[in-house]
C-alpha cells in the first residue's frame, strides 16, 4: 500500500475533508500540520507554494478537492457506478460553491459591504443552498446523500455546514433532513472519535 503524507495548516479548511477521508477509510497517513511560523520555510518546498498537498509515495498532488476526489476513488468512497459518482460530484461541487460564497465574506474588509453580504448570506444564499442539498438528499439518498453507503458527498456536506454552524448554531433548525444526516455522519464508527476530539477551527 502507498504511503501518504498530507501537509496543511493546523486548521480545518480545505485539508479537513482529506483528513476525514483517511479516518473514514481507516488508512494510515502522516498528518503534517504546518504552523504560520513554519510556513515561510516550508513554502519553498511545496509544488505550488500553497497548501494542502498530498505525497503519495514519491508523487505529489495539489488542490484540496482534487486530492479528496483521488482518495475517494482509491478508498471506494466516490460512488459505486458512473451515475453514482456523478451524483457524488454534484453534491461536492454544490458544497464548494457555498464555500466560495462564504469566502467572499471572510475576505471582505469594508464594514458596510460586509454587513450587507452577511445579511444576504443569512437571508438568501444559505437558505437556497440548504434547500438544494435537502432536495439532493431526498431525491438520491437512502440514509446518506447517494444511496445507503457513506461517500465523499457526505463528508463535503458535513464540513461546509460545520463552518456555518459555528457562526450560527440555529442555521439548520428548519432543515430536519440535514440535521439527521449530520448526526448520522457524526455517529459513524470510523469518524465519531475523531470528530469529537479534533481541534476547533474557525474555517
Amino acid at each position: 500500500m502507498a504511503s501518504y503524507r498530507l501537509l496543511y495548516f493546523d486548521v480545518g479548511g480545505g485539508g479537513e475533508i482529506v483528513r476525514m477521508l483517511f479516518k473514514l477509510a481507516q488508512v494510515e497517513f502522516e498528518d503534517i500540520r504546518v504552523t504560520q511560523s513554519e510556513w515561510t520555510h516550508v513554502k519553498h518546498d511545496t509544488p505550488t507554494g500553497e497548501l494542502p498537498y498530498l505525497e503519495v509515495g514519491e508523487k505529489q498532488l495539489t488542490q484540496s478537492l482534487t486530492i479528496a476526489r483521488y482518495l475517494a476513488r482509491e478508498f471506494g468512497l466516490a460512488g459505486g457506478t458512473s451515475w453514482g459518482r456523478a451524483l457524488v460530484e454534484q453534491v461536492v461541487d454544490t458544497c464548494d460553491d457555498l464555500r466560495a460564497e462564504n469566502a467572499k465574506i471572510i475576505h471582505e474588509r469594508d464594514p458596510d459591504r460586509l454587513a450587507v453580504m452577511k445579511s444576504k448570506m443569512k437571508g438568501q444564499i444559505l437558505p437556497k443552498y440548504l434547500n438544494r442539498l435537502t432536495k439532493f438528499q431526498n431525491d438520491h439518498g437512502d440514509r446518506y446523500f447517494v444511496g445507503s453507503e457513506i461517500t465523499l458527498a457526505d463528508i463535503a456536506v458535513h464540513e461546509v455546514l460545520t463552518t456555518f454552524l459555528q457562526n450560527d448554531p440555529s442555521c439548520l433548525d428548519k432543515h430536519e433532513v440535514l440535521r439527521g444526516h449530520r448526526q448520522l455522519v457524526e455517529h459513524h464508527p470510523n469518524l465519531s472519535e475523531y470528530l469529537s476530539t479534533r481541534p476547533h477551527s474557525v474555517v
